[in-house]
């Protein structure tokens, strides 16, 4: 058995005494070493699946193919660039919700042009500009999370929450949202 000191008065109490025989306080008790083992695992279990997550979205945001540096117009380079698929949201972010799957075979990687309402304009943890643009419902998942080109990032400060917008990037996949790279915002 232990002595611990009261808090109250600092009279030395045992450790499994339920009061302090001089003033009648309640004993400090201490947190076990199965509650800090719990705790440590836990919030280290937590930082690992976190870090991971974050991970998966950082890489997911950067991977794919990259378009080439923007070329002055009339250029070959521009030329070369594939005409973009225009595609409905509401088409877009329902096959997604649907089956990721197909979804993925059908726009993973392919440059498409949709337009809807902008819910947020906002940066990621890697600094990248990007905006949220959905049907216009609250709180719906998925949106359409576009990564906006530097050439464009002035175009997505105009923006404010509920305007429309039509946007034109390389889908990357799903990833919470429906990923879109190297967006353009074409009309405000």
């Amino acid at each position: 058995m232990a002595l611990i000191k009261c808090r109250q008065c600092g009279n030395d109490v045992a450790s499994s005494a339920a009061a302090c025989p001089k003033c009648g306080a309640p004993p400090q008790r201490g947190t076990s070493a199965l509650k800090v083992t719990f705790l440590v695992l836990g919030g280290g279990f937590f930082l690992c699946f976190m870090g991971t997550c974050m991970a998966g979205v950082i890489g997911a945001a950067n991977k794919g193919p990259t378009r080439p540096e923007s070329a002055p117009s009339g250029t070959r380079a521009e030329s070369k660039r594939p005409p973009p698929k225009t595609v409905e949201l509401r088409t877009l972010l329902a096959e997604y919700a649907d089956n990721e799957v197909r979804a993925d075979s059908n726009f993973k990687d392919h440059v498409i042009q949709t337009s809807g309402v902008v819910d947020d304009v906002k940066k990621d943890i890697m600094n990248s500009v990007y905006i949220t643009v959905g049907t216009g419902r609250q709180f719906e998942i998925p949106q359409v999370q576009c990564f906006v080109a530097d050439e464009h990032v002035n175009k997505a400060a105009s923006l404010s929450r509920g305007s429309r917008v039509q946007v034109r990037g390389r889908v990357q996949g799903l990833m919470m949202n429906v990923l879109v790279q190297d967006c353009e915002i074409v009309d405000l």
